[in-house]
């Protein structure tokens, strides 16, 4: 299959890393949201610069969880130590939070998400992963592929797009619903021309 590469991922700043993802005024699920130490946290980026309304970053390191609570403790942002290395702890997390938008960048434990019910993303518009082998990333299209999301490529300059890279699934903004809702609407206008301007006559 041809893979559409968006652009390259230069360094691990979370505008360039993560920026695509469109975070305002939703809730972002953010697997491995550790400290990094020449740039801000995600949750931080997600919420300061761009405006996210719930943060819940998950993440195995105790430093990064104690920095957190110190620096960075505030009512849309709850920091949880754990790791997040069974399909239960994914399948759990996305229950309690129920996001709209997931972060996966979990050093190959994002093999999981391959194997997630589609209950569970029913309400996901979002999933962006950072996959660290073939065959994870051949796994993680197929769950896309399976659960309706189109697919876009963020590659790592230096790297192989089949070795590791950011993939990017989302769901189409406007559902078929929608499409004749808008071509009711446009009938709608139309019999209000043709009745000089006012609604058809009810019988």
């Amino acid at each position: 299959m041809e893979r559409k590469i968006i652009r390259e991922i230069e360094n691990e700043d979370p505008s360039t890393h993560w920026g695509f993802l469109p975070v305002e005024n939703k809730v972002v699920l953010d697997l491995g949201c550790g400290l990094n130490s020449e740039f801000a946290p995600t949750p931080w980026y997600f919420i300061q610069e761009r405006g996210a309304k719930m943060v819940y970053g998950i993440d195995p390191s105790p430093e990064s969880y104690e920095w957190f609570k110190r620096n960075y403790n505030i009512p849309n942002f709850l920091p949880i130590m754990d790791y997040c290395d069974s399909l239960q702890k994914h399948e759990y997390y996305l229950k309690a939070t129920t996001p709209d938008v997931i972060k996966c960048d979990i050093e190959g434990s994002e093999i999981y998400m391959m194997a997630i019910k589609p209950e569970f993303l029913t309400n996901v518009k979002h999933i962006a992963i950072e996959y660290h082998n073939l065959p994870c990333l051949i796994s993680v299209e197929k769950m896309f592929e399976d659960n309706g999301y189109e697919v876009e490529y963020y590659k790592f300059p230096h790297l192989a797009l089949d070795h590791q890279g950011v993939i990017h699934g989302f769901k189409k903004t406007e559902p078929v619903v929608k499409l004749r809702q808008t071509k009711e609407q446009y009938q709608d206008e139309q019999l209000k021309e043709w009745n000089g301007g006012h609604p058809q006559n009810q019988i």
